[in-house]
């Protein structure tokens, strides 16, 4: 019995510790008008009528709520265009728009007053997979997916309280492919891996590129006319 919770305490001692080095993510969206795409095992939603909806928080004529626990999630509604809301098929969530040329915003909304660190910017799930994108983040081509954005200190609280947010805002292109994600972590521990929640992701298209597809998250081809 002792032995046993010896090692229970260890286990809780080390889930503490992990909890407290994992790689925050941050909220990620455009500056202009996006559609919100859910995972209906995470949230559902409800329109006029419903006992759960709030005339505040519609957004085309629906409320977003949480799975589970009826409560809406306020990270979801920082982006302040969300024009409304969609399942996700194929596994892609996040604001959904389109362009290839965008500021997108980097959103340190926190239960608590804090400073996100070496904040890395990916950009990736390209469609179709095999396409290359040129990608420049502020005028300036990088290399590969990643780019380094800097430090973010969040110390404004929100208007309701118990929470706070501060943004930083970055210019993206990008020419190359149909779809690109994006999203970005804060690698406390400079590893260069995510090993922290779920990220809120950005997904932009070209709509220069017609597609043949029956889903979001199922491209069949990609041709230009």
């Amino acid at each position: 019995m002792k032995n046993s919770l010896l090692l229970l305490a260890a286990l809780f001692i080390l889930s503490l510790a992990s909890a407290a080095i994992a790689d925050p993510c941050l909220v990620v969206y455009p500056s202009g008008p996006c559609v919100y795409h859910y995972d209906v095992t995470e949230y559902y939603t409800v329109g006029p009528g419903h006992p759960l909806y709030d005339t505040e928080y519609d957004r085309g004529g629906e409320v977003l709520l949480e799975t589970g626990t009826d409560e809406i999630d306020g990270s979801v509604y920082q982006a302040p265009m969300i024009e409304g809301f969609a399942p996700s098929m194929g596994g892609n969530e996040g604001y959904f728009f389109t362009g290839t040329d965008y500021e997108l915003i980097i959103d340190g909304y926190s239960n608590r007053a804090t400073t996100f660190v070496n904040i890395l910017v990916v950009f990736d799930d390209l469609i179709p997979v095999s396409c290359i994108p040129e990608i420049t983040v502020n005028g300036m081509p990088i290399a590969g997916n990643i780019y380094n954005a800097g430090d973010l200190v969040v110390s404004t609280p929100t208007p309701k309280g118990n929470k706070y947010s501060d943004t930083m805002a970055i210019d993206i292109g990008w020419r190359g492919c149909y779809g690109v994600h994006v999203w970005a972590f804060a690698d406390e521990d400079n590893s260069g891996t995510r090993d922290g929640g779920e990220c809120f992701t950005a997904f932009s298209h070209d709509v220069t590129i017609p597609t043949e597809s029956s889903t979001w998250g199922a491209i069949k081809s990609m041709h230009r006319d």
